[in-house]
């Protein structure tokens, strides 16, 4: 665990230090260049990653075509949720966008943490419904919001993403075409 990810996790939960330090040997980092990947589409991999710099997307394939339904930076949790509720291989692809260093913890790992410290089974849950949270605002704008608006929510919330993510990512992410958010980022600035 770096500093970077004891501050964060401590903004949700108040840990002892006894806390901090069980969980800090757990935790195994990884360095993921730019292009590589965490887990492929048919991979079976239950571990859950913490970025702590770096930025990371999730998408599946579908007709030869990719979907990013999820761009990931410094201090977000990155997970196959297939592999880590269903024990299944994953449907996804979860690709380093930049260079991405990241804290990774098995599930059976997280799991005997957080049977044995009330406090990470707590953060556990506050995250898990964080991310449940994320996932039903995310679906709620693609049914009630045009591109421009996600957009600029985007713009709003995440800048960061407008400046690291490619354009051909971005676009994808938003349900447009590379095109469309060219003629979106005209629009807004003109």
């Amino acid at each position: 665990m770096k500093p970077n990810m004891i501050a964060f996790v401590r903004r949700f939960v108040d840990f002892t230090d006894e806390e901090i330090a069980a969980a800090h040997s757990l935790f195994e980092e990884k360095f993921i260049k730019k292009g590589e990947y965490l887990i492929k589409s048919g991979e079976y991999n239950t571990a859950i990653g913490f970025i702590n710099k770096g930025l990371m997307r999730t998408f599946f394939v579908q007709n030869n075509q990719e979907t990013t339904f999820q761009l990931a930076l410094e201090n977000q949790f990155v997970t196959s949720m297939t592999c880590y509720v269903l024990n299944q291989p994953s449907n996804d692809y979860i690709q380093a966008i930049e260079d991405t260093d990241i804290c990774v913890i098995s599930k059976e790992t997280l799991e005997k943490l957080c049977s044995q410290y009330h406090n990470w089974d707590k953060f556990g849950r506050l995250t898990y419904e964080q991310v449940a949270l994320e996932q039903e605002i995310r679906l709620r704008s693609f049914i009630s919001e045009t591109a421009q608006e996600r957009y600029e929510k985007i713009l709003k919330f995440q800048p960061e993403l407008i400046n690291r993510v490619p354009q051909v990512y971005l676009s994808n992410f938003l349900g447009i075409t590379p095109q469309s958010l060219s003629r979106l980022r005209r629009n807004i600035r003109g």
